[in-house]
């Protein structure tokens, strides 16, 4: 389900926030799982006993049965009561173990700030105050369940003795027999017992409402609205836009109203960050107002409605996965087959690249792009996204990245007659932008 919903996660929830270590949250599922079955099967025998022990207490003597009521209401209602802010901070110590593995993950994923720059006592005082964290939450946590294992405990002795003495009362006034007394004892032994070992189960209780509220954030997610559309590839579509204002973190920007010219290439060029017209343009980002149209709909919906890429084709910067250099180009796409990996990468000029790997299309990259070096990698962001041969291509930023005979290359790629698309580049640079068949600057 996680994996059905995450392409379509909608990404103006996500902004500030780290999708990658969101996702870690997956593995409170398995806490889910065996808390769940510890409970059934313990619980199911602890409600069993206690109900069938009980149920025979009553049937001994009136006074018995009012023993019962009082020792069950003794159970539910002060439990209940010692138990309060159990789930609250177990959350809390989850929270906090979620934070030592973030932080652990971004002192692994950056050696240049952490083993370089000096940054070892930075990673070790952090790690050290976020342990404490932990630990005091943990504290925290233990300090309900032990009052509830204390109080079991006590319970079972008080029951014991207050029974003794109710039942030695009953057997001298003759309502009882001496057996009846024996039996009772044996029986709220039985029963307190159980409870008392239920307190020991009360942490896997918290810890399971901990993990489903962490996984609930994953489910919490809203995700964009996925209506299939109708498409029919092999021809340069026409973009046109409204007044269009854009917001994307501290970077605002305002689009006066225009098209791209279809079939051409345009160039959009400012000395700021224009990342967000981008991702706008790709059907990433959605305007705070006005609106962008492809082919007369709105991007948003058609670039999550045609989900073979072969609407939007969007090239940013490198974004790789753990898997072959095929899984990341074609993207599991129908319409990508083996054989069209290797001829858009040669209409790019990487193939003599990939050829020089062991194991070449099927060499294992990982998610930092190892073993490829910088300008691969840009080449395959841009056959990842011309691959399925979309109407509009969308490219952010990653020419200003490349030499300038690699430049040169990848713009006689998109002239080609082999295409028919219609192409937007974002630009930082009075070069790239006059390279291309249309260009405006944007203050």
């Amino acid at each position: 389900d996680l994996a059905h919903r995450s392409p379509r996660a909608n990404q103006a929830y996500l902004q500030g926030q780290y999708p990658r270590e969101l996702a870690n949250r997956v593995f409170d599922i398995m806490t889910i799982q065996k808390a769940t079955a510890i409970l059934l099967l313990d619980g199911v025998a602890i409600v069993l006993t206690a109900l069938m022990g009980m149920l025979l207490l009553a049937f001994y003597h009136p006074f018995l049965l009012g023993f019962d009521l009082v020792l069950l209401f003794s159970m539910v209602l002060i439990t209940l009561l010692l138990g309060r802010g159990g789930i609250r901070t177990a959350i809390k110590e989850s929270k906090t173990k979620y934070r030592i593995a973030h932080w652990l993950q971004d002192v692994l994923d950056s050696p240049e700030s952490f083993r370089v720059n000096g940054g070892e006592g930075l990673a070790i005082d952090r790690a050290n105050r976020l342990a404490t964290d932990y630990v005091q939450a943990r504290k925290q946590q233990f300090r309900v369940v032990l009052r509830q294992v204390v109080f079991a405990v006590g319970l079972q002795v008080v029951a014991s003795t207050a029974l003794l003495g109710l039942g030695g009362w009953l057997v001298i006034q003759g309502q009882l027999t001496l057996g009846q007394l024996v039996a009772s004892e044996l029986i709220v032994t039985v029963v307190v017992g159980a409870f008392s070992k239920a307190g020991k189960s009360l942490e896997k209780y918290y810890d399971m409402m901990a993990g489903i509220d962490k996984v609930g954030q994953l489910l919490d997610i809203p995700t964009d609205r996925h209506d299939e559309v109708p498409f029919t590839t092999g021809a340069a579509l026409e973009v046109k836009w409204e007044d269009v204002r854009l917001q994307f973190g501290t970077t605002s920007v305002a689009l006066p109203p225009g098209q791209l010219e279809t079939g051409q290439i345009t160039a959009i060029r400012s000395g700021q960050d224009l990342s967000p017209i981008a991702r706008a343009f790709g059907g990433l980002l959605a305007a705070q107002s006005g609106i962008i149209e492809v082919d007369g709909m709105d991007v948003t919906r058609l670039a999550v409605g045609c989900h073979e890429g072969q609407a939007v084709g969007f090239a940013c910067k490198p974004q790789v996965f753990h898997g072959s250099i095929v899984d990341n180009v074609s993207m599991g796409r129908s319409c990508v087959g083996r054989g069209r990996v290797r001829e858009v990468l040669q209409e790019l000029s990487a193939w003599d690249e990939i050829t020089k790997l062991k194991d070449g299309l099927d060499t294992a990259l990982q998610t930092n792009g190892y073993p490829l070096s910088e300008n691969l990698l840009i080449k395959l962001m841009i056959a990842r996204a011309t691959a399925g041969t979309p109407g509009l291509l969308v490219i952010d930023g990653l020419l200003d990245l490349l030499p300038p005979d690699q430049r040169a290359q990848l713009l006689d790629f998109l002239r080609s007659d082999n295409h028919n698309w219609t192409v937007a580049i974002t630009t930082r640079l009075k070069s790239v932008a006059e390279s291309c068949d249309h260009h405006f600057e944007l203050e």
